[in-house]
């Protein structure tokens, strides 16, 4: 074959030299030329298909070279490490603490407490089998600071004026942080945020407990990455608002179970705070937005933005929204923009599921209180029991 391709290509610039009036021997030359170029052409050929054939074999035998994401260093939960104020698990020393489970979640208004604050915090007490004890959750007002990014947490300077700040609401969060296990997802950032925010309250924090699911995450399982919104997939579990607090403690606590079942035993090196002294009242301020009827209806999207805890509210704020619950019925139907009224009304006050179930009972007993007034109920005052009934999801 390659006898034929040099003759080829010396025949061919023999011809080409005389149609152009060059000697046979300058022919011969460039068809020599020709034949090189052809020759190192089909080696440099040769070699590609060669590698192209031995590449999958290669692939198949080998441990891919692609190093996966390294978690190392202060940005990171690592195993036993003391963070700001979070000391975290270990599998290899320590004890084991046998109490319930806080998750925390903060929106802040950037990525770093030197130049950002916290926003809005939730925290959600649950067993060792994932059930709900207590939630809490509330908007905190930054001050001079501002909120960031509305565009990632929909948080909006209006939001936050009314709203308490850190300080005002620090005894409520450490009271809710005791005797327990703190979890954060990428706790490091929580760790940083919190330890700064106790800080600028003047407020000297000791070290407490905490399980960092990212970190528990790569440890147990082999996902290509291990975000939050990765593990629910992988787990098939529906999240509900995300980026927001509250939204984000409630689809954690649904991983946490998850992951410690898959984990070795885990230590502490730390015991968790005890005896913090419960506050007198109730301060917070719930975001109850992106209000959607779908088939549950109005009320059922506002109960589901509003945190589960059972603590006592004051009488004018049970009067104010029992007051604008008799001003909606009036047509004997909820809609859209009362819901969101109500909504304000509930989050202002810190309001919980508890609470709002029990108003809304004791709205609907007035009304069948007063239909039953005068010894008989008519068929229309049947009619708007029924309607309220339905409204308010009340059986």
């Amino acid at each position: 074959m390659d006898f034929v391709l040099i003759v080829g290509s010396v025949a061919l610039g023999v011809a080409l030299a005389e149609k152009a009036g060059f000697k046979k021997s300058s022919g011969a030359f460039i068809g020599l030329f020709f034949n090189l170029f052809g020759i190192v052409y089909l080696a440099v050929r040769a070699r590609k298909r060669n590698q192209a054939v031995a590449m999958p074999i290669a692939s198949r035998n080998a441990v891919s070279e692609n190093p996966r994401k390294q978690f190392s260093g202060s940005r990171f939960a690592q195993d036993g490490a003391k963070g700001n104020m979070f000391s975290y698990a270990s599998t290899t020393s320590g004890s084991p603490i046998d109490s319930d489970y806080v998750v925390v979640d903060l929106e802040t208004s950037g990525l770093e407490p030197g130049n950002a604050r916290v926003i809005e915090i939730a925290l959600k007490r649950i067993d060792k089998n994932g059930n709900t004890l207590d939630e809490y959750s509330t908007l905190i007002n930054p001050g001079n600071a501002g909120v960031g990014a509305t565009f990632i947490h929909h948080i909006t300077e209006e939001a936050v004026a009314d709203a308490p700040t850190f300080a005002e609401v620090a005894d409520q969060i450490m009271f809710r942080m005791q005797d327990a296990v703190m979890v954060a997802h990428h706790a490091a950032f929580e760790d940083k945020f919190l330890s700064a925010e106790f800080r600028r309250a003047g407020i000297k924090v000791a070290p407490v407990p905490a399980l960092d699911t990212l970190w528990l995450a790569r440890t147990s399982l082999d996902l290509p990455n291990f975000k939050q919104e990765t593990l629910l997939n992988f787990y098939g579990i529906q999240a509900n608002d995300a980026h927001t607090a509250l939204g984000d403690v409630r689809a954690l606590s649904q991983i946490l179970p998850k992951l410690v079942s898959l984990s070795r035993e885990l230590f502490y090196s730390d015991s968790p705070w005890a005896e913090i002294t419960q506050p007198q009242s109730l301060i917070a301020k719930t975001r109850v937005s992106n209000l959607k009827k779908g088939d549950a209806g109005w009320m059922k999207s506002i109960l589901s933005k509003l945190p589960d805890h059972a603590l006592e509210v004051s009488s004018d704020v049970e009067m104010a929204y029992l007051d604008y619950l008799g001003i909606a019925f009036q047509d004997g139907k909820l809609i859209g923009d009362e819901a969101k009224e109500l909504a304000k009304i509930a989050g202002r006050a810190g309001l919980g599921v508890k609470q709002v179930e029990s108003l809304n009972q004791r709205f609907l007993d007035s009304v069948i209180k007063q239909a039953e007034s005068d010894g008989s109920v008519s068929v229309e005052e049947k009619k708007l029991i029924q309607q309220i009934k339905s409204n308010l999801g009340l059986h």
